[in-house]
């Protein structure tokens, strides 16, 4: 803003000076369009999840609606009292079945011992060894239930699986909830869709990988990647449901956006920054420089993408087009380029 202000300010100059008047220029191009249809969408996020509780617990603390949480951190507590009572129980028979074990094996040593003497029957050592047998599957089992007890324990704080936003509150603080109860509703941060339905008549020009414009609430326009689209006209409106993603737009969740939709392929046409176009009411032109003077130049626009346009007049493609200063240009008036 500051440069066009200086830059009217010097021509304004220039103009009381008879001098030439200052510029700005851009050339001409060589690109690929494509004639557009806007159709409205909108934007979801691409992962919204209710968050299960897997273990019995009361609520005691849960994240509030709207908090930000970073993926491994606690989105909802529990608590089960009688949750250390088992894990006691547990514990005791671990090491019950610690000392039994223990004791089987050093009746094994005693026993092996008496053996290489004749001192001790066949049948007992067996024995013995059948009961070692028992005792180490015995602890085993008992461990196992002890670690599956400090599972379930560890899941009394429920953990966020990636970041995330909460959207809603399913359970409350003082709330009993069962394992398979949902507790709240998480959304995936940095993640977001842009959903289009576009009509069947332009399937040949949807692509996996093709970049479409999209048109925001504030009138920002940013670019988007078709990712996916289900090859199959559905529903009445006999349309294709296409996804698309941006990254880093600024797009919120349930944002409603247009997508520039294109209806044909692609071709080459002659486009120029949509700053060089001057529209009167009698018609639309531009200025390309020729010999240090601004050359008038009818055009008639046509399709556009982003900030070129295509021109179709007498233009090729390299041309010196005035894209600041031209409002106030005269044809065939001396210019001076300042880019």
């Amino acid at each position: 803003m500051l440069r066009l202000i200086i830059l009217l300010l010097i021509s304004t100059a220039s103009f009381s000076q008879g001098g030439p008047a200052p510029v700005k220029t851009a050339k001409t191009e060589k690109v690929m369009m494509a004639p557009e249809r806007k159709i409205p969408a909108m934007v979801e996020a691409k992962y919204i999840a209710p968050i299960k509780s897997e273990y019995k617990g009361t609520v005691i603390e849960i994240a509030d609606i709207g908090a930000n949480i970073n993926q491994g951190d606690i989105l909802v507590s529990l608590a089960d009292s009688q949750a250390q009572l088992r894990k006691e129980e547990l514990q005791a028979e671990v090491e019950s079945n610690k000392a039994r074990l223990e004791f089987v094996q050093s009746e094994n040593i005693r026993l092996t011992n008496l053996s290489k003497q004749n001192m001790v029957s066949p049948s007992d050592l067996e024995q013995n060894k059948s009961d070692l047998t028992t005792a180490k599957n015995d602890l085993e089992q008992a461990k196992s239930r002890l670690e599956q007890h400090n599972d379930q324990v560890e899941k009394l704080q429920i953990k966020a699986p990636y970041d995330g936003v909460v959207m809603q509150q399913l359970a409350k603080p003082g709330q009993l909830v069962n394992s398979g109860n949902d507790v709240v509703e998480f959304m995936q941060s940095g993640s977001l869709e842009i959903v289009v339905y576009v009509p069947f008549k332009f399937k040949n020009q949807i692509q996996t990988g093709a970049v479409w414009n999209v048109e925001t609430m504030d009138n920002r326009t940013v670019e988007a990647l078709v990712t996916q689209f289900v090859p199959a006209a559905t529903g009445s409106s006999h349309t294709i449901e296409v996804r698309l993603a941006s990254e880093n737009s600024g797009l919120w969740s349930g944002e409603a956006v247009n997508v520039f939709v294109p209806i044909q392929a692609k071709q080459e046409v002659t486009a120029v920054p949509r700053d060089a176009l001057v529209i009167r009411n009698n018609g639309i032109f531009l200025y390309k420089v020729v010999d240090n003077k601004a050359h008038k130049v009818d055009v008639i626009p046509g399709m556009a993408q982003g900030e070129m346009i295509q021109v179709k007049g007498l233009l090729s493609e390299g041309d010196e087009v005035i894209i600041r200063g031209n409002e106030r240009l005269r044809p065939e008036q001396e210019v001076q380029v300042i880019n």
